[in-house]
């Protein structure tokens, strides 16, 4: 699920976005992340 959500992020907004967030700001990171994990979980 980590590629997939890297993969939107970077599609939504820029390439390397999630990168970025996981090092300038972790909890958001781990926030988004668990979001998305939730969301789209199959």
């Amino acid at each position: 699920m980590y590629e997939q959500f890297v993969e939107l992020t970077n599609q939504i907004f820029w390439e390397g976005y999630a990168e970025t967030l996981a090092k300038e700001n972790p909890t958001r990171f781990q926030l988004e992340l668990n979001d998305f994990i939730n969301t789209y979980q199959f």
